[in-house]
């Protein structure tokens, strides 16, 4: 959970979060969400997404995702967010950073880099979306998703549900300060269609 006190985002006194549901049992809502999103990520291939790799793209997944459980879902949050000590961006700024990450992505320009060099590139991207954290929750999985997606549209593929989710967390955690863990991790993962 985010260090978050008086969160506009979760029940009074709780760091549970409103849900559409009135869940207000943590481990009842983190099981629920656990199974909807598996069933909407194993969907997603069959729904129209925007084209373009930006942030209505981001946003899409989010919502798709996360929809039938928070009436957040597809919006950027509105309040600041710390996590084990780790200031996410300031809500203020998501959009101006969510921009500039956005415009580095070319897929012409993705597609021509050797697997080491698109590892890197890819690696980047994460670690940049993971530091903005654009959303009250769910974040990890849709910037996996839109990952993943990124991936498949140059050529290659990735199922991060084969890969320790464990190891995703602990890579990710460090590559704000040094990405080779998740580069590697990615190297290990990515296969050429």
């Amino acid at each position: 959970m985010y260090d978050v006190i008086n969160s506009r985002y979760t029940y009074k006194g709780t760091d549970i979060i409103k849900n559409k549901l009135g869940i207000k049992d943590a481990k009842k809502l983190k099981q629920y969400e656990k199974k909807m999103v598996a069933f909407k990520l194993s969907t997603i291939n069959f729904v129209k997404l925007p084209k373009r790799f930006n942030e209505k793209r981001l946003k899409f997944i989010h919502e798709y995702l996360f929809k039938d459980i928070y009436d957040f879902a597809g919006k950027y949050r509105i309040e600041n967010i710390i996590k084990e000590n780790f200031r996410f961006s300031e809500y203020e700024y998501i959009d101006e950073n969510l921009n500039k990450i956005m415009k580095e992505i070319n897929i012409k320009s993705l597609k021509k880099l050797s697997l080491d060099e698109f590892c890197i590139k890819i690696s980047y991207f994460m670690t940049e979306l993971n530091v903005i954290h654009p959303f009250r929750e769910g974040n990890g999985r849709t910037i996996r998703e839109f990952i993943r997606e990124l991936i498949n549209e140059c050529g290659y593929d990735i199922d991060f549900s084969k890969i320790d989710y464990k190891e995703i967390l602990q890579t990710s955690k460090k590559a704000i300060l040094d990405d080779k863990f998740q580069i590697d991790l990615l190297k290990r993962s990515i296969i050429k269609i």
